[in-house]
């Protein structure tokens, strides 16, 4: 089976970032995925694949990925990769074909740090993140099952799940990263990284001026 039938993007999101930013970032999925089916999992209605609209229920890591779970049960191919609404993703990351059934794969991530009244920089996010992963269906959906078990469907602000399970988790290399910006409506505030892994200029994407005036106007 080709790549094109194998793998299914599914792309998540609260619509709490700005517009015209969310649609920049899609058209650049659109544009790397080449043609992959993209299930579109939202809070309010969007064109964008297969779109699935879950309604305002909050924003939430538990509900990020009740999100996502919903994406994923929504896809027919063996693999599938995450999408989110502030990222943006090489073409290399979405031809990636995992070697293993029973591993998720994580593409290195840098985070473009773009908040109002804050210092512009990339940096290195060393424990990768499940937002830039490649998985075998099943095993994804087991694990989800799982963290969801008992739960209820939609939860609260301040409850947070982690995905992914350390001991199956390994890392992919790519000549060009995957990209997170960081801005005032994410989720969650702040990311962990070192202060010596804080760079201007990032092969593939430039100076992180000319990346945030692209993306963010």
């Amino acid at each position: 089976m080709s790549l094109k039938h194998d793998t299914t993007v599914v792309y998540y999101t609260s619509n709490r970032e700005d517009e015209g930013f969310e649609n920049r970032i899609r058209r650049s999925i659109r544009h790397a995925s080449r043609g992959l089916p993209l299930i579109s999992v939202s809070q309010k209605p969007i064109d964008f694949g297969e779109n699935i609209c879950v309604g305002d229920v909050g924003v939430s890591g538990h509900n990020a990925w009740r999100q996502f779970q919903i994406g994923v049960l929504a896809a027919k191919t063996k693999y599938v990769c995450p999408a989110e609404a502030d990222t943006i993703y090489p073409k290399e990351y979405f031809s990636f074909v995992p070697p293993r059934d029973d591993t998720y794969y994580l593409a290195p991530l840098y985070v473009c740090f773009c908040q109002r009244g804050h210092g512009k920089y990339f940096a290195l996010k060393p424990r990768g993140s499940e937002s830039s992963m490649v998985v075998n269906r099943e095993l994804l959906l087991e694990r989800l099952e799982g963290m969801f078990h008992g739960k209820s469907t939609w939860g609260p602000v301040e409850d947070w799940v982690w995905l992914l399970d350390k001991q199956r988790r390994t890392r992919f290399d790519m000549d060009i990263p995957v990209v997170t910006f960081k801005t005032d409506s994410n989720m969650h505030r702040k990311t962990p990284h070192r202060t010596e892994d804080r760079i201007k200029d990032l092969p593939g994407y430039g100076d992180v001026r000319d990346l945030i005036g692209r993306y963010r106007g």
